[in-house]
């Protein structure tokens, strides 16, 4: 191996040396790694350099020296690229010590590129506590509120004591679809006494046909039933039907049933037939659970309805909506009614 390795760095094309260091990584043993980290920082090609220290990474995972580390570190820092810079350090802090992370944290304040330093700052996030408060606090100093909003619904899968200030920051973010994302990854995680907050801050969400705010409202509902009216009356706001389809999916499993009629009135009233019949499949089972009686107008109204669409889509309907045939009538409603169709596809020749 020695030999094998003296031989990569006589490699003059560095693409080349490249590939065999990075190829050697799973194969070294660990007394010559020093030497192959010697022979990457040769590199020039920061594009090549930065892919032989990710290979090392991922290949040595936790079995790099511990001594080696700083050294690992240090090289990374050497790459003026911040794209690759920032790569490198993202892999890095899944392999650091705790020691070493607050070195890592600083080196990403360095990059100037939002979205570079996004990516490093989200890494860290899923790393010990003791870093987080100094992450939240970079997160928060970043202009892109894309870029502010990944980091932040990174941060919100982590301890609860950053949770109430994370959602402070989440309120900072002007555009509305970057804060619903986060604060719908916020409902999650966050105590009780913290819902109603989010709450607030949802019912500001207002733009792009209540589409983000049906988004959180439908995220809220497994912690606070009670949002349920409201998050499928945002939900049948929403203009854009695959988005409007989208939402009452979402919702379907949530609803109960005085709420099941208005969400197939809902569904109803979608004019794509493969939207519509999604729908209607998502909230099949929930109908079905329903009493009889309260069932049955709703699926003789549904089905006069249906019916006055082309034949194609009626069957696709029927075949969504069967938990609801089934559950009025059992197998031998299932029969006549294919008989039925049977009959009247004569006419349809």
């Amino acid at each position: 191996m020695p030999e094998v390795l003296a031989a990569a760095r006589e490699i003059q094309h560095e693409s080349d040396r490249a590939n065999v260091l990075s190829a050697l990584a799973e194969k070294l043993p660990l007394e010559l790694l020093p030497e192959v980290l010697a022979a990457t920082r040769e590199i020039q090609s920061e594009y090549f350099r930065g892919n032989v220290l990710s290979a090392l990474l991922s290949a040595l995972a936790e079995k790099l020296p511990p001594g080696l580390l700083p050294e690992v570190l240090a090289a990374t820092r050497e790459i003026q690229s911040e794209y690759f810079r920032g790569n490198v350090l993202s892999a890095l802090t899944e392999k650091l010590p705790p020691g070493l992370l607050p070195e890592v944290l600083a080196a990403a304040r360095e990059i100037q590129h939002e979205s570079y330093r996004a990516d490093v700052l989200s890494a860290l996030a899923e790393k010990l506590p003791e870093v987080l408060p100094e992450v939240l606090a970079a997160a928060r100093e970043i202009q892109n509120e894309r870029y502010r909003a990944n980091v932040l619904s990174a941060l919100a899968e982590k301890l609860p004591e950053v949770l109430p200030e994370v959602l402070a920051a989440t309120r900072e973010i002007q555009n509305e679809s970057y804060r619903a994302d986060v604060l719908s990854a916020l409902t999650e995680k966050l105590p009780p006494e913290l819902l109603p907050e989010v709450l607030a801050a949802t019912r500001e969400i207002l733009s792009e046909s209540y589409r983000n705010h049906a988004k959180v409202l439908s995220a809220l509902a497994e912690k606070l039933p009670e949002v349920l009216p409201e998050a499928l009356a945002a939900a049948r706001e929403i203009a854009f039907e695959s988005d409007r389809a989208d939402a009452l999916i979402a919702l379907a499993e949530k609803l109960p049933p005085k709420l099941l009629p208005e969400a197939l009135a809902a569904a109803r009233e979608i004019q794509s037939e493969s939207d519509r019949t999604k729908v209607l499949s998502a909230l099949a089972s929930g109908l079905s659970q329903m009493p009889v009686a309260e069932l049955l107008p709703l699926w003789r109204d549904t089905l006069h309805k249906l019916s006055l669409r082309t034949r194609p889509n009626l069957l696709q309907h029927i075949e969504a909506l069967f938990p609801v045939i089934f559950a009025l009538g059992g197998e031998a409603a299932t029969a006549e009614l294919a008989r039925a169709i049977q009959d009247v596809g004569r006419w349809w020749r």
